[in-house]
Order: structure tokens, then sequence, then C-alpha cells
């Protein structure tokens, strides 16, 4: 009995035994998958992600080699394959194009049918509204590419084979601002001068360009940056004898090559004085505003204002003024902007760009006014009698007696009013000129005059009485 119970334990042991077996196979099978799985997952993501990474960058290495290159001239994109070493042609997949906006705001253009694929050289033309504004273009790797108006990224010319564009920017904290400015060139054999951005084709030989040490960027509340020449980029195949020098010597290699001239802007500051002057160069005491860079001075005589040094801004806004200094005196001065000079140099317009380099010392601009003509203090003086209406004209003006008028000086015509009645003529039978500077001239009827003179404060007297008797015929 005994027996038969320990048998039956250790048949129930083993049972325990298998089942335990069961349970931890059940388990641990399904877990050695997941971890494999996991592992495999791991591993699949990390190529993945190793993949998109290495196709970002060849997306712009590609780019900005040529394949394809992306200029923006302010109203279109130019897609252009200008770099042969890649085989296949790659495409370029856009997924959004954005502008800046007037209020700063960057607004993606709807009229673009995304996914955008470029295969081919195209031109992607832009909405009007976005004429001359800053772009983004947006690729589906993700890829961001910033382009100013006149700017490319990657080597480009209009030439298929062959040709150089120069381009000129200025580079500062916020990213380079595409500018406009002269180069001098022989690629056409003899120096000529052009206006960058500027394309020339079908160029294979040598050539030499150069660039002027400054350059500026005006935006559109009359601000100013300017740059210094720093150095020439070269994108593309050529061979340059310098990239430090503002004149460069470049020898094509037979494909597309873009040449950027490369200016670093200028943060130094110089005292600018503002001088107003009269006639002769004499002083005046008129009071004129005028803009520099933007902002608002007002300025008698001279002001000394702090500005940044390179391209200065300037607009006259006073274009006419008085000087009152001798009002009590019965003379205003009345001034006309005629010109400004500095540094030699005369600008007749009212707005200009002047340049001050930096460490120029004791800069002046002289704004130069002209005294055209002068208002005189005159004292009308009538003696009539009161119920008369009488006044007097003088070119045409009516002036009514016992008043003091300011009237430009110069030659008027003179005629005091009658009145006519049944029998009389009331009219002016004296008159009196008097000059403040002690002169005085008497008229009586019926020598009368035409015109006066004035050229000084003075005082006309016209004294009323009867001039003519009328008899009524029988």
């Amino acid at each position: 009995m005994v027996g038969r119970m320990v048998k039956n334990k250790a048949l129930s042991n083993a049972i325990s035994i298998i089942i335990l077996i069961f349970v931890i196979l059940l388990v641990f099978i399904p877990f050695l998958y997941y971890l494999n799985n996991i592992s495999q997952n791991t591993t699949v993501t990390t190529s993945i992600v190793n993949n998109y990474i290495y196709l970002k960058n060849l997306q712009i290495s590609q780019i900005t080699t040529g394949h394809p290159s992306l200029y923006y001239n302010g109203s279109s994109i130019y897609a252009v394959y200008s770099n042969g070493t890649f085989v296949p042609t790659s495409n370029l997949t856009i997924v959004s194009i954005l502008y800046l906006n007037t209020n700063g705001i960057w607004v993606n253009v709807t009229s673009i049918q995304y996914p955008l694929v470029v295969s081919k050289g195209q031109v992607i033309i832009l909405p009007s509204y976005i004429q001359g504004r800053p772009i983004i273009i947006v690729t589906s790797l993700g890829n961001i590419f910033f382009l100013q108006p006149g700017s490319s990224i990657g080597p480009f010319a209009t030439a298929s084979k062959g040709g150089v564009e120069i381009l000129t920017q200025i580079y500062n904290s916020s990213g380079p601002l595409s500018v406009s400015t002269n180069v001098t060139t022989n690629i056409y054999s003899t120096y000529k001068n052009f206006t960058t951005p500027i394309a020339f084709s079908n160029q294979t030989g040598t050539f030499v360009a150069r660039l002027p040490q400054y350059v500026f960027y005006q935006n559109s509340k009359g601000q100013v940056i300017t740059g210094v020449f720093h150095n020439w980029i070269v994108l593309g195949l050529a061979t340059v004898n310098s990239t430090a020098t503002q004149g460069i010597k470049v020898t094509l290699q037979g494909q597309p090559v873009v040449l950027i001239g490369n200016y670093t802007q200028v943060t130094s500051t110089v005292s600018l004085t503002l001088q107003v002057m009269g006639n002769s160069n004499i002083n005046t005491n008129i009071k004129v505003s005028v803009f520099v860079n933007g902002n608002n001075y007002t300025i008698q005589n001279n002001r000394a204002i702090t500005v940044p040094a390179g391209y200065v801004n300037i607009t006259v806004i006073t274009l006419q003024a008085n000087d009152t200094t001798q009002q009590s005196q019965g003379v205003i001065s009345h001034y006309s902007y005629s010109n400004a000079g500095y540094n030699g140099k005369t600008y007749v317009a009212k707005s200009f760009l002047i340049l001050i380099p930096p460490g120029t010392t004791n800069p002046t601009v002289y704004l130069n006014y002209r005294n055209d003509y002068n208002y005189y203090l005159v004292k009308i003086i009538g003696n009539y009698n009161k119920n008369s209406q009488v006044y007097l004209v003088l070119n045409g003006t009516v002036y009514n007696y016992n008043n003091n008028y300011w009237i430009i000086g110069g030659n008027y015509s003179f005629h005091p009013t009658c009145v006519f009645t049944a029998t009389t003529t009331y009219g002016a039978q004296t008159v009196i000129f008097q000059y403040s500077n002690g002169t005085s001239f008497t008229y009586t009827f019926p020598n009368i005059p035409s015109y006066v003179i004035i050229n000084q404060p003075m005082t006309i007297t016209v004294s009323y009485n009867i001039i003519e008797y009328w008899q009524q015929l029988q």
C-alpha cells in the first residue's frame, strides 16, 4: 500500500514537471520571437533613418553642384541641369514654395500644384504678387533652400554649354542680401561695364572681372546696408588667380560657372555734419527737414548726426522755407532748395546717395538754398469819405485800405478805385510811396502812377477827393 502511494506521488511529480516545461516553452518561445522582431525592427529603422539622411545630404550635394541648379530672378525660378556628372538624372520633388509677404510672414504659394517634380530643365513662373520677394523652396526630403531675387544655388548660366553668371551679395547676420552693382569685365574682348546679376553665354576663354570696393542694399524705408568686398565665391569648374581681390582672372572649362562677389556688412559709424547754406555760402536761419537713412532730422544752420559708415541715403524734405529773422523789420526772406554738395560733387536731385568710407574725418553735406524772393510788410492807408467803397488793386489782387500786408517784392500794376455819381467822380487825388530807407515819392491827380515797385517795407497812402465834375446836357 505504501509502495503504491510512493509510485503515485512520483508519477504526479513527473507530470507537474512536464506541465511546467510546457508552460515555459509556451511563454519563452514567443518571447524569443518578440526579441528577435525587436532586433530586426531596430535594424530596419536604423537603416531607414541612415538612408534618409544619406538621400537628404545627397540632394543638397546635387543641387549645390548643379543637378539641378536653382536660380531666382525675382519673378521665376529657373531649374537648370548644368552639371553632367550625375547619371542618371536625379529628380527634385518640391512640396512647397513660400514667399515673405509685406507683413514679414512666410506664406505658401497655393497657385502651384504640389508635389512639383523637376526632372529636366524648366522655368517655374510665380504669381505677380511675389515680385521681388524672398522665397523658400521645401523639398520632399525636408531640405529648405532660401533664395533672394537675383541669387542662385549651384552653378547657373543662361547658356546650356559654357557661360558664366556674375552675382553680388552682402552677407550679414540675417544671411545674404542680393544686390546690384557695377562689374567691369573684358569678357567681350574690350573692357565694359555691366550691372549684376549678369549672365554671359558660351564663353570658354579667359577674362578679367572687377567689382567696386563698396556696394549697398536699400529697403523701401530708405534704410541702407553697406557692404565692403570680402571675397569671390566660385561655383562650378573654373580656374581663378585669386578669390580675395576685387579683380579676378577667370579661365572657364566649358561648363557653366557662377561667380559670386561676396561682401560683408560695414558696421562702423561716422559723425556727419549737415550744413544749411544760403546765397553766396551764407548761413541762413531757416529750419529744414531731412531724411537720412530713413530717419527724420530737423536742421537750423548745422547739425551733426551719427550714421553708419558707407553709403548714406539723404532725402531733402523741405524744398521751401522762410527766414523770419528780420520779420520785425518788415522783411521775410523766402528760400527754395537748390542743390547739395558733398566731397566736391553737386547733387541736384532732392534724394541722393553719398559714400562715406569708414574712418572719414569731418564729412559735411552742404544743403544749398537760394533766396528767390522776399516778403515785405506794406501798410496801405486810404483817406476817403467813409461812405465810399474804395480799395487798391495791385496786379489784379484787391487790398482793402488801412491794413498791413505781406507782399512779395516786385513790380506791381497800381490801380486805386474810383466812385462815380451822377455829377462827380470820386478818386485818388494824392498818392504817396514812402519806403523804409527814408525815400518818399508823392503823386497828384492827374499824374497818378500806373505801377509801384515793392522792394522793401513801405507805406502806400492814397487820398481820395473829387477829381471830376459831370454836368448833364440840356
